[in-house]
């Protein structure tokens, strides 16, 4: 969500859709987001241009789904590196690990992934990532977010 307000900032037209059953649980779950300078005629993500996979669960449940040139984001504190998909352009990163070692909580994991997904893909500005990072999260857990989200930058320099 926080992504796709983003990119609706810099003037994209956006599709999302999110997959929480009781996989919210510590299993896998999943949102989609399709986003173009253009209309959007397709509903639904058939092969990704990104995947960013935060569990194992994840990456065996949608990871199979990948092209030659997906943009893949794993975290390799999580994921077997064994089951790295074909992708020609993955990256794999410990974010639980760094995130807890370095803000003394994982919970904002899911935005130190956002912040290698920018510095990687360069998809959105960076004044609409974070204002988005603002407006989306607990105003008393902006500064952690903020950061956490500046580690996954780092992290691609």
């Amino acid at each position: 969500i926080i992504l796709a307000e983003a990119l609706m900032m810099d003037g994209f037209n956006i599709i999302t859709g999110e997959s929480h059953g009781i996989e919210a649980r510590g299993g896998a779950s999943s949102a989609e987001i399709i986003a173009s300078r253009k209309d959007i005629f397709d509903l639904s993500v058939t092969l990704p241009d990104i995947l960013v996979a935060i569990s194992q669960q994840a990456y065996d449940k949608y990871g199979k789904k990948v092209k030659k040139d997906t943009l893949v984001i794993l975290d390799s504190s999580q994921i077997r590196t064994g089951s790295i998909p074909d992708s020609e352009d993955v990256h794999a990163f410990p974010f639980t690990r760094l995130v807890r070692e370095e803000l003394g909580t994982t919970l904002p994991t899911n935005i130190c992934f956002l912040g290698a997904l920018v510095g990687i893909s360069k998809i959105v500005n960076m004044d609409s990532i974070k204002k988005a990072i603002l407006n989306r999260v607990p105003k008393s857990s902006g500064s952690i977010n903020l950061k956490a989200f500046e580690l996954g930058f780092s992290l691609v320099k």
